[in-house]
């Protein structure tokens, strides 16, 4: 790999190992400023979209794109519903919210201390095994709370076209979450062996 690209990947995924571990250490003190941190680290990982049409890494940019685009998604709709449930009570909605970012948050750590030790070509057992174990639980807690989301935005929402792009967006997640799941697992049989 050119010493430019990884310079740059080590620099990236610092920034989002840093930025992911601001957004959790905040969460319980400061749900603003965690939630807009999320935001502007998923806005930058559509950087690795191209990242993995260039190669630089292992993802599959179909994959790495749906991922993003969702999460980014969700996270509209959930700043558009926060609003929302300043003049309508939304039930469960902040709960949901929070368990969700938890959940990203764990996973996405994880992820990405591994990332930063792995181009530091260091060794470490321990991060291996939770950057193959955490998501087990982390991403299905992820998915129903934004599923959830998605029911809300429906549920609450009389425009016609949102509701259908709702069930688009919902019938996606049924497509893609197994294969993302199963990949996931898949992978960590090869590095977990």
């Amino acid at each position: 790999m050119n010493a430019r690209i990884e310079k740059y990947l080590k620099a990236y995924n610092l920034v989002q190992l840093t930025g992911w571990l601001v957004a959790f250490m905040a969460l319980p003190f400061n749900f603003l400023v965690s939630f807009y941190t999320i935001v502007a680290v998923q806005v930058l990982s559509l950087s690795e979209v191209f990242q993995a049409y260039k190669k630089w890494n292992n993802s599959s940019p179909l994959f790495c794109f749906i991922q993003i685009a969702a999460r980014l998604l969700i996270l509209f709709f959930s700043f558009l519903l926060i609003f929302i449930s300043i003049f309508r009570k939304i039930p469960f909605l902040y709960e949901v919210i929070y368990i969700m970012l938890v959940a990203w948050c764990m996973a996405e750590i994880a992820r990405y201390a591994y990332y930063v030790m792995r181009l530091l070509q260091k060794e470490n057992k321990m991060l291996t095994w939770l950057r193959y174990s955490v998501f087990i639980c982390c991403y299905p807690v992820g998915v129903i709370c934004e599923f959830y989301i998605l029911f809300v935005v429906f549920r609450y929402n009389d425009i016609f076209a949102v509701k259908m792009l709702m069930i688009a967006v919902a019938l996606i997640y049924v497509y893609y979450f197994p294969k993302l799941y199963l990949h996931l697992f898949r992978q960590r049989k090869q590095k977990l062996i």
